[in-house]
Formats: structure tokens, C-alpha cells, sequence
């Protein structure tokens, strides 16, 4: 059985491909095209997986996408209508994107792979990290944990794995989330969000916790560990212009 596997229009578009569960090949659209961080469709490095693997589109069992649009999107209108009137910046530039391409994304596989709309398949985001994670580890079962920026409405997620399968238990869902923190201290650094993260974890090392106490004002954290952001300090979810509302 053939699986692809493809990631694109955020950032760093991507595909691999799995043969009876096993990595045949997988590769960032950026090494072909030559554009860092590129996010277009991952027409070039889908043609290196299924050249690696001497077989066409249509020997694909399966395709799937990393997320779940349409869920992405309801998440993406109710926080432009709650953030109302600020968010109208934010609220017209995520509809340009979305029109142009990320709606129509199962269109855009079914006429570039030319294959039928029951192979296509649509996984949540974090689901995917957590799969990324545990089926290519060399566990029976283990507790998974992801945490990123945002998916269609979960930043954060706890589950366990179990031969094939993972459980999904908790979540923590937008607009708290631990990565936004991240990516906002980085822009708050003056470095370039979703490019410039590895640099402040690179740098950490060698800081001095000074403003700890300052941190600790940005965000609340429960007795099952889920954070709280004190929303009065960010803009992220109404504003294309900034992270810090102070």
C-alpha cells in the first residue's frame, strides 16, 4: 500500500511517502525550487517521492493532507468576528489567502494527482505531529504530547499510542498557546516569526533568566499544566501587523 503524505500553503511545503508503512522517500518543496520556506504546492517534491519509489499517481492507495481546512477556517471567522473591528486587517488579508488557494485545496490534489476523491483523505493537524512522532519510534505504546502554534482550533495536545492507534485525550485550544508565546517573544527580538524560533532557542543557553518575573505576568498555568495568555498583552489574534499589545 502507497500513502502520500503532503503540507503546504503555510509554510515549507513538504511530501513523503510510505510503502506498507515504511519511509520511502521524503523531501521540503524549498530543496527543489530553491525558495526558502517555500509554501506553494509541493508539485517537485511530490515527483521525487514517487520517482524514488518507481511508481505513478495513480499507484497511490491514499493521499493525505496534514490538516483539516474547513476547520481551520471556522477557527480563522469566528476569531476575525470576535476581534471586530480590530481584526478587520487580519480578517481581509487571511481572506485574500484563503480564496486564492487554501480553500480549494482538495480540488488543487484531485486534478494535480489525478486520482478519486475517496483516496483523498484529511487528518487534524496535531493528530498528524503526534503520528510524525510515535509511528516512527521504536514504541509499543507512549504518552504524546504536541505543542505548536495553532492548528484548526488546538495549540496543544495530550494523548497516548497504542500499536496503530492514537487517543487524543486533552487539548488546549486558541488563542492560548505556548507556541504563539514563543513566536512572539521572537518577533518581540526583532527575528523574522515562523523562521527565526531556532535562533532564540539557540541563543537561550547563554541568557540570564532577569525578566522571569515579567514572564510569569503573560500567562497563568493550572494544576493540569494547560496555560492561560493574558490576552491584554498580545495582538496575534486580531492583528497582521504585531504580536505584543504593549
Amino acid at each position: 500500500m502507497y500513502i502520500l503524505g503532503i503540507s503546504c500553503y503555510y509554510h515549507d511545503s513538504a511530501a513523503a511517502l510510505l510503502q506498507d508503512g515504511m519511509l520511502i522517500a521524503a523531501a521540503a518543496e524549498e530543496r527543489f525550487s530553491r525558495i526558502k520556506h517555500d509554501s506553494e504546492f509541493p508539485r517537485l517534491a511530490i515527483n521525487f517521492c514517487l520517482e524514488q519509489a518507481g511508481i505513478t499517481a495513480a499507484d497511490l492507495d491514499y493521499v493525505v493532507f496534514y490538516e483539516k481546512p474547513f476547520r481551520k477556517f471556522d477557527r480563522i471567522l469566528q476569531s476575525s468576528l470576535s476581534g471586530f473591528p480590530r481584526s478587520l486587517g487580519l480578517f481581509r488579508e487571511s481572506m485574500l489567502t484563503w480564496f486564492s488557494s487554501k480553500l480549494w485545496i482538495k480540488g488543487k490534489l484531485l486534478d494535480e494527482l489525478r486520482i478519486e476523491s475517496i483516496r483523498l483523505l484529511f487528518s487534524e493537524h496535531h493528530l498528524s505531529h503526534a503520528a510524525s512522532a510515535f509511528f516512527a519510534s521504536p514504541f509499543d505504546e507512549a504518552a504524546i504530547l504536541t505543542v505548536d502554534g495553532v492548528g484548526e482550533w488546538a495549540t496543544a495536545t495530550m494523548g497516548v499510542g497504542r500499536g496503530s492507534e492514537i487517543h487524543i485525550d486533552n487539548e488546549l485550544r486558541w488563542p492560548h498557546s505556548l507556541g504563539m508565546l514563543y513566536s512572539t517573544f521572537t518577533a518581540f527580538l526583532g527575528f523574522e516569526v515562523n523562521e527565526g524560533e531556532y535562533k532564540v532557542m539557540g541563543m537561550a543557553p547563554y541568557g540570564e533568566p532577569r525578566y522571569i518575573d515579567k514572564v510569569w505576568q503573560l500567562l497563568r498555568v493550572s494544576d493540569d499544566g494547560a496555560i492561560e495568555l493574558d490576552l491584554d498583552y498580545f495582538s496575534f489574534h486580531y492583528s497582521k501587523y504585531g504580536f505584543l499589545s504593549k
